[in-house]
């Protein structure tokens, strides 16, 4: 009971010592998002070369359903490799004979490199279950001691 007291007056005295934030307005967005991660660097040669000057590298470009850009639920379409920019932040699509000879010249697995992230894939349905596991939890009435 002593601890029980304690952690309500030190998580009192930490709320308290917090600026305020006006949460009005506060949207939280969630929806449809398309997602690039970058797998491989190219080398920087003519080949890999845009029009603007500047090279692409592969990356995995999928898209997911979040929340808040930090809760991904679910995986709508399968990733695949493309070509990215990163200073244009644009990517291109390839044509699989373009793939396949970008993969050979630098000795690249495709299939290893066209893999999403354990958070991505599994992560955001555990943390969301466990979100709504501990507000129907809080919810569920507690005994009275007497």
């Amino acid at each position: 009971m002593k601890h029980l007291k304690f952690l309500f007056a030190l998580g009192g005295i930490l709320f308290l010592s917090c600026q305020t934030v006006s949460a009005r307005g506060l949207k939280i967005p969630f929806g449809d998002r398309e997602v690039l991660t970058k797998v491989a660097d190219l080398p920087d040669t003519e080949e890999y070369q845009t029009d603007d000057g500047n090279y692409i590298d592969l990356a995995t470009f999928h898209q997911e359903f979040n929340i808040a850009y930090l809760l991904p639920l679910y995986i709508e379409k399968e990733p695949r490799l493309v070509g990215y920019c990163e200073k244009e932040d644009t990517y291109y699509e390839l044509t699989e004979e373009q793939l396949a000879t970008i993969l050979k010249e630098n000795n690249l697995d495709g299939e290893k490199l066209n893999k999403i992230g354990f958070y991505s894939r599994y992560g955001g349905k555990a943390v969301g279950l466990l979100i709504i596991a501990l507000i129907i939890w809080g919810c569920i009435p507690g005994k009275k001691k007497k």
